[in-house]
């Protein structure tokens, strides 16, 4: 038998010969709702838990995540399905996980006439997102289907950070914005009003609005996908809630007001409840078939979606 100084001794050249743990590295929007999941993370060590590393790295707007991933500088990225659908259907192994059924919409002047999509014609609209952002894809699709209207043209078009636009709604520059959730909120708080959510053009296309629409973006080849997953799952089942887990992560929040903290608050834990598998492939593959006219594929790759109950997807 070994004795206590022979089996730290072994103890410790095993611990030496360890493979450390893979590193997953993560590209955030300097904005965005998934770096408060990444500060429960790290906060209570839930990479080293579920056997990885975590790396996260800002980047400025949604197109510089999309390059850094498909230039192999990044593992995960938040992005939408219809970005890795198109991906996958051009021969790049992407997948989606499933992170959040939360939507943004359009917001508006509280005395802005703008009411419904066939208003915005001849109007200064700015896009959170870039031009294949899902949630523009939705809106011009909706309009397409529902009104005749090609937004696109239609309508004066400016794609900036959601930040900028913002601004540029308060100084009087835009009519409107369409921009995501985290922004309609702080725009409500400001006095401004939502004339249309996304949502509510999803449901103009008989989509189910439980579908989760944004979600990490990754590789087949990706390291740690399973346990990176199982993560974020846990990540979201602390927040949920959780008043102190709230509290920590409020200076992420842009939110020194406490309206505005409970309405984040409260929007984000809304879009933790999403459609299951059956549902999210059914109303991915309709809305795919819509999407075809505004740029995305015209049909759903197979295995786009990362199975259900494995990790978060």
């Amino acid at each position: 038998m070994l004795n206590r100084r022979q089996a730290l001794t072994v103890a410790g050249a095993w611990l030496s010969a360890a493979a450390p743990l893979p590193e997953v590295r993560l590209s955030v929007l300097q904005f965005g709702t998934v770096q408060w999941v990444a500060d429960v993370i790290r906060r209570h060590e839930l990479d080293t838990k579920h056997g990885f590393v975590l790396r996260q790295t800002t980047l400025a707007n949604t197109d510089a995540g999309r390059v850094a991933l498909m230039a192999g500088a990044a593992d995960f990225i938040l992005s939408d399905w219809p970005f890795a659908a198109a991906q996958r259907s051009a021969g790049t192994k992407m997948r989606f996980a499933g992170f959040s059924s939360a939507s943004g919409g359009i917001v508006v002047p509280a005395s802005s006439p703008v009411r419904d999509l066939p208003d915005l014609k001849g109007r200064k609209l700015g896009i959170a997102g870039g031009p294949a952002d899902k949630s523009w894809l939705v809106v011009r699709t909706a309009a397409r289907e529902r009104f005749g209207l090609d937004l696109a043209s239609a309508a004066d078009c400016v794609f900036a950070a959601p930040p900028l636009l913002g601004a540029k709604l308060r100084q009087g520059e835009l009519d409107a914005v369409l921009t995501f959730w985290n922004f309609v909120a702080m725009l409500e708080a400001a006095g401004f009003r939502e004339a249309l959510s996304v949502a509510g053009c999803q449901a103009m296309l008989g989509i189910s609005p439980r579908i989760a629409m944004i979600g990490f973006v990754f590789r087949d080849d990706a390291p740690a996908i399973g346990p990176f997953l199982a993560a974020v799952r846990d990540a979201q089942a602390m927040l949920a809630g959780n008043p102190a887990e709230w509290d920590a992560i409020r200076p992420l929040m842009n939110a020194p007001d406490d309206a505005l903290f409970a309405r984040l608050r409260q929007r984000f834990e809304a879009g933790m409840a999403r459609a299951g598998m059956a549902e999210q492939v059914e109303s991915a593959g309709k809305l795919l078939t819509m999407l075809h006219g505004t740029g995305g594929p015209d049909s759903l790759p197979p295995d786009v979606f990362w199975p259900a109950g494995d990790g978060a997807g």
